[in-house]
């Protein structure tokens, strides 16, 4: 009896190893300038931060995808305009707008065009900045991408 448990709870621990060996492969960017922070998915490179510290880009290990993440200051204008103005600048790029949510502190839409897909998402964050993630890749991985997505939209948030 004793040894039918034991092979039962390792079974389990073996089972679930896999997964925490996932979610503990994720990394971590913090800016500094605009105080964020946001986890980096598995498999994508460290943040090549820009030379303003900003921000920076991280890329899948195959190259069809791309994560950019940045801050900034809100300079004449509110969260509510900046967000219109990026999402109107997507639509005028040619990417079809499939999904537009915003609300009074953050706002989230994502598009397609020419095979890619991009999921955007902005906060407000720290001293009037506004805090950004832009993460694009093929169509065709678009189920991939899915549970990438979902953890880049609760990890980005101001460290403040």
């Amino acid at each position: 009896m004793r040894s039918g448990f034991l092979v039962a709870l390792v079974s389990a621990v073996m089972a679930i190893a896999p997964f925490q060996a996932i979610a503990s492969a994720w990394g971590r960017y913090v800016n500094v300038r605009f105080a964020y922070a946001i986890d980096i998915p598995p498999g994508f490179s460290d943040v090549a931060e820009a030379e303003n510290s900003d921000g920076g880009v991280s890329a899948s290990g195959d190259g069809k995808a791309e994560l950019r993440a940045w801050g900034g200051y809100l300079v004449d204008t509110d969260f509510k305009s900046e967000i219109a103005g990026r999402v109107q600048a997507d639509a005028s790029q040619g990417w079809m707008i499939s999904y537009d949510h915003r609300v009074a502190r953050n706002a989230s839409w994502s598009g397609s065009r020419d095979g890619r897909v991009f999921y955007a998402r902005a906060m407000k964050g720290c001293d009037n900045a506004a805090i950004y993630f832009r993460l694009e890749y093929d169509r065709t991985d678009l189920d991939r991408y899915d549970d990438i997505v979902e953890r880049l939209v609760r990890s980005l948030h101001p460290t403040c």
